[in-house]
């Protein structure tokens, strides 16, 4: 497990588990012009297509990002079981697909 304690928050989002690695994020936070609900929906139904959907903290340690999914209420407590930082997928490469070269 890493030591996250000086980690900087990102805030909530969305993200896709698959296995023990978050695929992908999609962020809370929207402008107040979109309709929160509809981006919701949308949103949490594309990472669908990835993996298992949860909502939690990025979290960013000197580069390294990571998901800490919310706390199920039961597990809320005064003494809560502490949550399991997984890593999220960064690709080793920019790939460049399509496109005139």
């Amino acid at each position: 497990m890493n030591n996250l304690e000086n980690a900087k928050s990102l805030g909530m989002y969305w993200g896709a588990i698959r296995g023990n690695q978050v695929v992908a994020v999609m962020p809370m936070l929207v402008p107040k012009d979109i309709d929160f609900e509809e981006y919701r929906r949308r949103a949490v139904h594309t990472l669908e297509l990835l993996g298992e959907v949860k909502a939690g903290e990025v979290l960013d340690d000197y580069g390294q990002r990571y998901f800490l999914k919310r706390q199920p209420h039961a597990n809320r407590s005064k003494q809560p079981r502490p949550a399991t930082p997984l890593p999220i997928f960064e690709a080793a490469e920019v790939i460049s697909v399509g496109g005139a070269i």
